[in-house]
């Protein structure tokens, strides 16, 4: 084989249609790196390209390579670059007189690698200058350095380029040897950008927040949640916090600008206690709205369910209370009698067990067989019929769009309620009836949380991705980015 070598650019095809600015951007991204590789002897290019055969040229902002060395088991390269420059053409930075060099430094920077599991590190050598005049000291920099990271430009792009596909950080780390933190950086400067461009350019419009969705979502397993604040116009997450007491929620309106909240003028919420007082408190001309599905969802749950199975317990006790009637004396055919009625309770007991998702669904929805099964369950069973027409009426209640209409009809719903003698009705409307006034103004704003809730699941969906997060506000930055409309839509960009 012959040493003859033929090179080939990794400069941009784009290069030459770029203006002066352009390409000194892009030379400051990706350098002037060359991959040089061998000819036959017959002067023709290889087919294949192997490892061992790669050279490298590098010239760039006033540094070169000097050698490059690949390790036994070719899995590690290493390119050494050596500084260019010299003491003439630097001035002390202080006083602008001639300088000279007193000492000198070296660091290792990882950089986009030539091929997978081979990890490329630069290792660059520079000058330290000292002023002939004021003595002052100043060391030269790296020109190719990716800020605060011990990576180059084309490393950090790179890098980029991965967190738009949305691959993890632990894939990227794996694929490229770069420490997972130093990612973290790069992606944290991505987001703090996006949030501050976002944040300007709806000040520039004047644009203020007007109507507010609040609920918390779990960021760690035993009961330990988060506070989330979004725009439900805009669709932005205005806030994100730890906690979901009254302490942990007012930060929200220490953080937030007072001039920010001020065109605010409805909340949705569930029926979280520091929600309701501190919104009150510091929002006092906005109006409270109480979210229909977790109003919905536990009545369902604290009254439909348990009246449910209280009926279906009634009917398994008197199962086994018929059976009792059988000993030793009783003939074959008033045995046979017992258990076919103990067989009939077993049967409207496993009824009851099934009828869950019956009762929960709107009276519109159900086919014509499942109300007429509805039905047939619901004469023999009165505190269940009585449960169930409240719950169809309270469906009725959240489509009026006439404030006073819904605060009379709220009012009678709560008063029949308590009135039913229903234990876990009664309990129900006693727990809820001070908040008629949030319920009510649903028919005045038409909103929820379900935005928010549905939200909720791109969170749970990017910690899945992450394998969780330890610092905490950087996952809560993250939040804030993939809330961003024009990330979000079609599909966020990583993590």
């Amino acid at each position: 084989m012959s040493t003859t070598s033929a090179t080939i650019s990794k400069r941009n095809p784009l290069h030459g249609k770029l203006g002066d600015k352009g390409k000194r951007i892009l030379k400051k991204s990706i350098g002037s790196s060359i991959i040089e590789f061998a000819r036959n002897k017959d002067g023709e290019k290889q087919h294949m390209l192997y490892l061992e055969d790669i050279k490298i040229s590098f010239k760039c902002q006033g540094y070169e390579a000097i050698k490059y060395d690949m390790s036994p088991h070719k899995d590690q390269a290493v390119l050494m670059v050596k500084s260019a420059q010299r003491s003439k053409d630097k001035v002390c930075p202080r006083c602008g007189k001639k300088v000279y060099i007193y000492d000198s430094f070296g660091i290792h920077l990882r950089d986009m690698p030539l091929c997978i599991d081979v990890p490329l590190t630069l290792f660059c050598t520079g000058n330290r200058y000292r002023c002939t005049v004021c003595g002052e000291s100043f060391t030269e920099e790296v020109p190719f350095k990716y800020p605060g990271t011990r990576i180059t430009y084309r490393a950090a792009n790179w890098i980029k380029g991965f967190l738009q596909q949305k691959v993890s950080i632990k894939a990227i780390q794996e694929l490229t040897g770069i420490h997972w933190d130093t990612i973290r950086k790069v992606q944290r400067e991505i987001m703090d950008k996006a949030i501050w461009e976002r944040e300007n350019a709806l000040k520039k419009e004047g644009y203020k927040p007007r109507i507010l969705a609040v609920d918390e979502f779990a960021i760690h397993k035993g009961h330990r949640y988060a506070t989330c604040v979004m725009d439900l116009e805009q669709g932005d997450v205005l806030w994100v916090g730890t906690g979901r007491a009254i302490k942990d929620f007012e930060k929200f309106f220490e953080d937030m600008p007072s001039d920010t909240l001020s065109s605010v003028i409805a909340v949705a919420m569930d029926m979280n206690a520091s929600y309701n007082k501190l919104v009150t408190q510091h929002l006092p001309n906005a109006q409270i709205v109480y979210d229909r599905f977790h109003m919905q969802s536990q009545y369902g749950r604290d009254v439909l369910g348990v009246v449910r199975l209280d009926e279906a317990r009634k009917h398994k006790a008197k199962s086994k209370e018929i059976l009792t009637d059988i000993n030793t004396d009783t003939d074959k055919e008033t045995k046979q009698s017992i258990k076919e009625k103990a067989k009939a309770e077993k049967r409207e007991y496993s009824k009851l067990k099934k009828l869950r998702w019956t009762l929960l669904t709107n009276g519109s929805k159900l086919t014509d067989d499942q109300s007429e099964h509805l039905q047939s369950i619901l004469q023999d069973h009165q505190n269940l019929a009585v449960c169930y027409s409240m719950k169809e009426e309270m469906c009725r209640l959240y489509k009026l769009q006439n404030y006073q209409q819904a605060l009379d009809g709220w009012t009678k719903w709560f008063e029949a309620a308590k009135e039913s003698a229903i234990p876990a009705l009664v309990k129900f409307a006693s727990q809820k009836e001070c908040r008629i006034p949030g319920l009510a103004a649903h028919a005045e704003f038409q909103i929820s949380t379900g935005k928010l809730e549905g939200f909720n699941n791109k969170i749970k969906v990017a910690k899945r991705i992450g394998y969780g997060y330890r610092d905490e506000d950087y996952f809560f930055t993250l939040i804030r980015y993939l809330s961003i409309p024009s990330i979000r839509n079609p599909s966020p960009n990583f993590p």
